[in-house]
């Protein structure tokens, strides 16, 4: 016991002490690529963020896993620094540009791990190109069954709580971040929220995407399904926030309360049933539960994250580990 939390120790201290990540760009087929590379020794691991969040959204996670990975982190096309796509933003255009980079990089396999959609990219991916993936990662994956009416009336419950009025500024929707996601910040997060904003002409901001089309192709590979596929070949780790809709329901006054409630525990029984859609593909699927996660439980669970995610790849596990 005291040797395993020396080691812990001493893991957590050479994590401590990583370099910030050399920024970088691929030049694929038909669009630019922003990636982040924290170096690192051992099996190549591309982290790739939800919606249209960037590559720096990982940066609380990524350093606490160069001691076993050469961690890599992409920004999707459309957003961040990333360029736009002349053939469009659906869902298999991102599953192609992850191929691709791998390609470019001359890396025959590697680990994927997806936030959000980006879980349900990672997925997809899996199922269409088994060889070049050897195991996949989800943190709180999306998922289906969420009410439109839900997300709608939350930023109500939100906007009231904390006072958001005007256009919006970095303040207001750091503020709303946070009431959504139980209070959660970093030093990462603000970099993200900085790399995905911008300035519109009248001095208000605006998150990226820029192009309407990006949103569009997104919103209907949803309401496609293609985002939700559950059949896993590979071994796959799943990161899942316990009761997440039900504690960001709790910060609100009673009355609000009284309208969220019934829906977040809607949401909760169909997240637990696309869980169990997962579990079915057998024992290479491990599903983790973290209690009193945000949907960022990367950032607010790292070390857990880390270490379980150091656990799932054996160290005996030495497919291509190259990447130029």
């Amino acid at each position: 016991m005291i040797l395993l939390r020396a080691l812990i120790l001493l893991w957590a201290a050479k994590s401590a002490n990583a370099g910030p990540p050399t920024q970088a760009f691929v030049q694929l087929p038909t669009v630019r690529l922003h990636y982040l590379d924290w170096q690192g020794d051992g099996e190549p691991l591309v982290l790739f963020p939800g919606g249209c969040q960037t590559a720096y959204v990982f940066g609380d996670l990524a350093p606490l896993l160069i001691e076993k990975f050469r961690v890599f982190a992409l920004t999707p096309r459309g957003c961040g620094q990333s360029g736009a796509a002349a053939d469009g933003y659906g869902i298999d255009s991102h599953v192609d540009d992850l191929i691709r980079f791998l390609d470019t990089l001359g890396i025959k396999r590697a680990v994927f791990a997806g936030h959000s959609s980006g879980g349900g990219i990672v997925v997809r991916m899996a199922n269409r190109y088994p060889q070049r993936v050897s195991r996949i990662v989800t943190f709180d994956i999306v998922y289906s069954g969420v009410p439109e009416q839900f997300e709608d009336r939350m930023e109500q419950a939100i906007a009231s709580k904390i006072g958001s009025q005007g256009p919006p500024s970095l303040e207001s929707l750091r503020a709303n971040f946070q009431a959504w996601e139980l209070g959660v910040w970093s030093s990462a997060l603000e970099r993200d929220l900085h790399e995905g904003t911008e300035r519109k002409e009248d001095g208000s901001l605006r998150y990226r995407p820029r192009r309407p089309e990006w949103q569009a192709a997104f919103v209907a590979d949803m309401k496609a399904g293609s985002y939700f596929e559950s059949s896993i070949r590979q071994p796959a780790l799943f990161f899942v926030a316990r009761d997440l809709d039900l504690n960001r329901v709790r910060q609100f006054p009673a009355k609000q309360r009284r309208v969220l409630l019934p829906i977040a525990k809607a949401i909760g029984a169909a997240r637990r049933k696309q869980v169990e859609a997962f579990r079915q593909n057998g024992a290479h699927v491990k599903v983790i539960w973290l209690r009193n996660a945000s949907h960022y439980l990367f950032v607010d669970h790292a070390q857990a994250v880390a270490r379980e995610i150091m656990r799932f790849v054996p160290p005996s596990h030495t497919l291509d580990r190259r990447a130029n």
